[in-house]
């Protein structure tokens, strides 16, 4: 088990050994994470439980990385897995996995189509679904959106459903992008997101937008924050996420020599969702 603040670089490291997928389950009253990863069972397993010990504490665990391994029996698990897979209302959206039966939609709820693959942002984390509230709440019809570290695409996707003028999707993993890709084609939304491989401070420059949409963890937002806020408009806002409670005060304060005030926010325990407005 490991804090939620160490979830993405433990993933990273999961995924750097060459595991098939993993499960996140939060527990306790003070949430503590479990990562259940599988990988493919003809992997030596002394060799592997190695590999993964390193390569966790190459990604900053230290001493909590002591995974344990055990056989899982064959099955058909994949099949089972996309069978328990459900569509989710999430504010004005129904986020439809891989998968999932068409339902008969409400006219209110835009249909965001999302496949499972190596990129964030499927809309079961948390961090996903309080994004998708706050873009619905905030976001202006033909306004300029940026998507910082989009993943599978979803928040990009979302602001086309809702009238964005113009979307561009960044990403420095090839991965993500190639997921982000193919959901904009099942989302018939191909030519209306300009997708980027950059780094997403270099992708800044280009603006000025009217929204910034970032889901990509709060160290990484702190050292962003002098290249996001000139890249705003006047009156711009700024969705983060990725970040815990504990965070705000610190990513508030560095908003705040930005130039960037608080407009509204979002909890859902532990995790927290700021909107940072440009005067």
């Amino acid at each position: 088990m490991i804090p939620p603040a160490l979830e993405e670089q433990a993933v990273a490291g999961l995924w750097d050994v060459g595991c098939l997928g993993v499960q996140v389950t939060a527990s306790g009253r003070v949430a503590r994470l479990t990562l259940d990863a599988y990988f493919p069972g003809l992997a030596p397993r002394r060799r592997l439980a190695a590999r993964l010990r390193c390569s966790l504490r190459q990604v900053g665990l230290g001493p909590r990385a002591r995974p344990r391994l055990c056989v899982v029996p064959a099955g058909r698990w994949i099949e089972r897995w996309q069978r328990s897979l459900r569509p989710m209302p999430i504010g004005r959206f129904l986020v439809m996995p891989e998968g999932c039966d068409a339902l008969a939609v409400s006219p209110r709820r835009r249909v965001l189509r999302v496949r499972f693959g190596q990129a964030f942002g499927t809309g079961e984390h948390a961090t996903t679904q309080m994004c998708l509230r706050l873009l619905g709440e905030h976001l202006r019809p033909d306004e300029r959106v940026i998507d910082l570290g989009t993943g599978s695409g979803i928040l990009a996707m979302a602001a086309c459903r809702l009238g964005a003028g113009q979307v561009v999707a960044v990403d420095d993993d090839p991965a993500a992008l190639a997921v982000a890709r193919a959901n904009l084609t099942d989302n018939d939304l191909v030519g209306r997101v300009k997708l980027r491989r950059a780094d997403a401070a270099a992708a800044c420059q280009p603006g000025p937008f009217d929204l910034a949409l970032v889901n990509i963890g709060a160290s990484t937002i702190e050292g962003l924050l002098p290249h996001l806020a000139p890249a705003l408009t006047r009156g711009g806002r700024a969705v983060l996420a990725g970040l815990l409670m504990d965070d705000e005060d610190r990513l508030l304060r560095a908003a705040s020599g930005c130039g960037l005030v608080l407009l509204d926010r979002r909890r859902l325990r532990p995790w927290s969702a700021l909107v940072l407005r440009r005067p």
